[in-house]
């Protein structure tokens, strides 16, 4: 009986032992990079014009040195149903251009579709194409209001 209980207390102890952490795990997986996007669009595009939109993929503050799949979505107001689908390519500076006829004037969104490194990104740019109608300015300051008030968590401070 003793031999038994002894066997058994035995059997756990290695049990424990090979269940504890290595210290070392951490070092074992692959480190996931960040990756920064930045669109970069002009101070000012004209309707019927077709302005140059660069898409900067850095990490640790350098270009990216890995390819990724970049596809562009652009819609006008509200209409994102109807938002045009363009693929994208890499150019010789690293960076991921967009060539898009902006026919009338009106607010754009642009928003890239990134994959790279398994690593999913969809970051959106709103933009500005020629005058704006009041109403336009009017929705735009809404959606600033409401994008601050979201931020701030809704709290009222006094």
């Amino acid at each position: 009986m003793r031999r038994l209980v002894f066997t058994g207390l035995l059997l756990m102890l290695f049990l424990l032992a090979a269940c504890s952490a290595d210290p070392d795990a951490a070092e074992h997986y692959a480190q996931r990079k960040e990756v920064n996007v930045n669109i970069e669009v002009p101070d000012s595009i004209e309707a019927d014009s077709v302005p140059r939109i660069d898409v900067l993929l850095t990490s640790d503050g350098k270009a990216l040195d890995k390819e990724a799949s970049v596809t562009f979505l652009v819609w006008k107001d509200d209409n994102k149903a109807d938002a045009d689908t363009i693929p994208a390519s890499r150019n010789e500076e690293g960076s991921y251009q967009l060539e898009y006829k902006f026919a009338s004037e009106g607010v754009y969104y642009v928003k890239a579709d990134i994959n790279v490194d398994n690593i999913h990104l969809m970051p959106t740019k709103q933009l500005r194409v020629g005058e704006l109608t009041e109403a336009e300015k009017q929705k735009i300051l809404q959606e600033q209001e409401q994008r601050k008030q979201k931020d701030s968590g809704g709290h009222h401070h006094h």
